[in-house]
């Protein structure tokens, strides 16, 4: 049974696939086959990716549980420089082909199932290895990715039908601890632009978070925001800095759209997209 260092993870993660669950329920089939804002994905694509990938999630927990972090029967960890999205598109079409009509079935019957076995967790197990494309890594950060997941790819379909929609509240301390791992993923070295650059992000709410980013070209530094003056400074709310860490806002549409403030130069927000892609 989850204990105290388990509840918290567990439940937000259970909570924000109850929260999907039943915004998805409210969808109409022509609502269901629209794009998302994942871009070449329809909210069936992303909702397929979503419910296929619960059950290899409750798998892959319970067999680091029992000791074994290797990849599963037809899986290996990724190439290095391989992006793990390459192979989910294909995937999530596939399974969305199969599913047909009981997509949200599927959904529910995957989440209900990998919630059960979080819910059987306990303290000791967090620290265990557990297997991910990327590499092995502690079952507490596997279940902190699968959050991103949720939250992210929720938010893909929330806001292709709500161009205001906000991530919700309760994943974004989570998310906020998984931003740095995202970036080392994301991060594009070697481009024609100008360096070095340092930007900057004041986040004052509802998680606040000062840091800079100096990116030298090939590589960049990440820290507490310092005295040093900074090239691009961006302001938002804890929500939209996510976003943006996670490559799904573009600096020109964001600003226009209330979701950033820029304070320095423009030309130099607007290459952040470059730098740190999303995918």
């Amino acid at each position: 049974m989850a204990t105290s260092q388990t509840s918290g993870i567990v439940q937000t993660v259970i909570g924000e696939a109850s929260r999907l669950r039943d915004f998805l329920s409210g969808l109409d089939a022509q609502t269901w086959a629209s794009d998302s804002t994942c871009e070449g994905w329809t909210n069936e694509d992303v909702v397929a990716h979503l419910a296929g990938n619960a059950g290899g999630w409750a798998n892959n927990i319970t067999r680091a549980v029992a000791g074994d972090a290797g990849p599963p029967e037809g899986q290996s960890f990724l190439p290095p420089g391989e992006k793990a999205s390459h192979p989910t598109g294909p995937d999530a079409r596939q399974s969305r082909r199969e599913s047909g009509t009981q997509l949200l079935d599927a959904f529910i019957a995957g989440h209900d199932r990998l919630g059960k076995v979080l819910l059987d967790l306990t303290d000791d197990d967090l620290d265990k290895p557990c297997f991910h494309r990327r590499g092995a890594l502690p079952i507490r950060g596997y279940l902190g990715i699968q959050l991103q997941e949720l939250a992210l790819h929720g938010w893909d379909v929330r806001s292709g039908l709500d161009s205001a929609a906000e991530l919700w509240e309760g994943p974004l301390p989570a998310l906020v601890d998984l931003a740095p791992r995202w970036l080392r993923t994301a991060f594009t070295p070697g481009l024609d632009l100008p360096t070095p650059v340092r930007y900057r992000f004041d986040v004052a709410s509802p998680v606040t978070v000062h840091q800079d980013l100096l990116v030298n070209g090939d590589s960049y530094q990440a820290g507490p925001s310092g005295p040093e003056p900074a090239d691009a400074v961006f302001s938002c709310n804890t929500g939209n800095y996510v976003l943006l860490m996670f490559g799904r806002l573009q600096v020109e549409r964001a600003v226009a759209e209330g979701r950033l403030s820029i304070e320095g130069s423009q030309d130099h927000a607007k290459n952040f997209n470059a730098w740190f892609k999303g995918f």
